[in-house]
């Protein structure tokens, strides 16, 4: 689905822990035809088949912990199978890894997995936060080394807007360097203010970036984590829709 809008479901994450069926069956209404997921809800394969049958819902990517992943990789790709995903996303990295032995640590690791990934039919991706882009001792910064010490063919990029703004960086630019490592956006607005808003009311440049990825098949993902989360993403999908 090159073209799809995809909403990563943490940003409902108030509203699925009251009533995880109805919130996803309100997904379609919010402007979105697929999914990011961060967990199952306990749900079996069998029962997230059923639900995305009858919402139309695409899995586009999961959210799955670099440890999970490292433990129970045999369970959680014939999970993912069975519900229809075949993008893998390591979501951030433990704290005993955001050091300079510790980045190179999980580069290592990052290939490995992204190795076998291939192999299996999947694409393994790393999703940054703001401390990937913050100065180390050695004057490198955690995202210098993933990405030197990665290889390519076994691990892409879905580049959070509003974290690489956090850590310091222009998005745009970040995303013009590293284009072609880079399989999914979280479409995140971020504001030199402070404020939570949806996409297209604060400073990241999306006129240049979503025509630029869009370019280049590269699925986009709608994330919020502020209060009035259903307002927002649905705002944020007419707004990128547009573009």
């Amino acid at each position: 689905m090159p073209n799809s809008l995809a909403l990563q479901l943490y940003s409902l994450r108030h509203e699925t822990a009251v009533n995880a069926e109805a919130a996803l069956r309100s997904v379609p209404s919010l402007g979105f035809d697929s999914v990011e997921t961060a967990g199952n809800y306990g749900w079996s394969a069998d029962e997230w088949k059923n639900i995305l049958a009858e919402t139309k819902l695409q899995i586009i990517a999961a959210h799955i912990g670099l440890e999970m992943l490292e433990k129970e990789w045999d369970a959680q790709t014939k999970f993912q199978r069975a519900i229809g995903n075949r993008r893998l996303v390591v979501p951030s990295l433990p704290k005993n890894l955001q050091t300079p032995e510790g980045f190179s640590e999980a580069a290592r690791r990052l290939d490995v997995l992204g190795d076998r990934a291939k192999s299996e039919g999947f694409a393994l991706l790393y999703h940054n936060h703001a401390y990937e882009f913050m100065p180390l001792t050695d004057g490198r910064c955690g995202m210098d080394i993933l990405l030197a010490e990665t290889d390519p063919q076994f691990l892409g990029l879905e580049v959070d807007t509003y974290w690489v703004e956090r850590g310091g960086r222009n998005s745009r630019e970040f995303i013009q360097q590293n284009v072609a490592r880079i399989g999914l956006l979280h479409a995140k607005e971020f504001c030199r203010d402070g404020r939570d808003v949806p996409a297209g009311q604060g400073d990241v440049d999306w006129k240049v970036i979503v025509p630029l990825l869009r370019s280049r098949s590269c699925p986009i993902i709608v994330e919020y984590e502020a209060a009035n989360a259903v307002e927002a993403v649905a705002a944020s999908a007419r707004y990128l829709r547009k573009l």
